[in-house]
């Protein structure tokens, strides 16, 4: 069984490492887009960001089959889970500031109920807005329902795995903020200045975001905190183990000339 395990880390490691290169060329090509936008000119590599990150994908959802094969055997992981959480990154960035960092066109306009006429977005931003709500409700989730642990080794599992998540959630929130001191909104975008924040019914991603962001603080710091009470707690129980160990081992015979010596440490 270990065996076997081991043969799925290793494939894990190297398929990921892979994943690594995959995105960081997806990167490297929408970082050099970002720069022509700012410089007024149009972008020239989107179809193949976007080609790059499809690849990605794919690969993570095979990874995500091994990191369950891990999982069933009680085996540690969690570096696919930074590399989804990358992903997402980056193809948000894209999203946010090649597909939707064009100049906005024309706005269909609705009749409301007072018979005046307001722009309706567009249904391809629209969709977008929802998928990132639905990133973000998701991972409500997954921070909500995640375990502690109840050992050293599983608390430091879950905390490294949290920090991997908790730095996807703070870059997460830091593109947002970059997108909105750029004033890029997605083509149609109207009313407050986050450029999440639709009117209507159309729930706004921001205040989820938020909200996510500081559950996800809240979870570090207990991890944090756990972590070093199991730590405390787990060296003196190796202490208690050491001096039941020597108790054990001690030759209590009336003959051992280190009984008067042990007497007097009893004592």
């Amino acid at each position: 069984r270990l065996e076997r395990l081991q043969r799925v880390v290793t494939k894990l490691q190297m398929e990921s490492g892979l994943c690594e290169e995959q995105l960081n060329q997806a990167d490297a090509l929408l970082q050099a887009d970002v720069r022509l936008l700012a410089a007024g000119k149009a972008p020239q590599k989107a179809a193949e960001v976007e080609r790059d990150l499809d690849k990605a994908d794919a690969m993570i959802r095979v990874l995500f089959n091994d990191v369950q094969s891990l999982k069933d055997g009680r085996h540690p992981q969690g570096e696919v889970y930074r590399l989804h959480e990358r992903l997402v990154s980056i193809r948000t960035e894209y999203n946010l500031r090649l597909k939707s960092g064009a100049p906005v066109t024309t706005i269909t306009a609705v009749s409301t109920a007072s018979g005046q006429r307001r722009p309706e977005p567009d249904e391809a931003p629209l969709r977008y807005l929802q998928e990132l709500l639905a990133w973000v409700e998701e991972n409500q989730r997954r921070v909500a329902s995640a375990e502690w642990g109840a050992d050293l080794p599983t608390v430091e599992t879950h905390l490294g795995a949290h920090r991997g998540l908790h730095r996807a959630i703070e870059e997460f929130r830091t593109k947002v903020e970059r997108a909105r001191a750029d004033e890029v909104r997605p083509s149609g975008c109207w009313g407050p200045p986050c450029p999440w924040a639709w009117q209507g019914e159309t729930p706004g991603v921001c205040s989820p975001l938020a909200s996510l962001q500081n559950s996800s603080k809240s979870r570090l710091r207990h991890l944090e905190s756990l972590h070093g009470f199991v730590s405390a707690a787990t060296k003196e129980l190796l202490w208690l183990s050491e001096r039941e160990e020597e108790e054990v081992a001690f030759d209590w015979s009336h003959h051992n000339p280190a009984m008067a010596a042990k007497k007097e440490s009893y004592s």
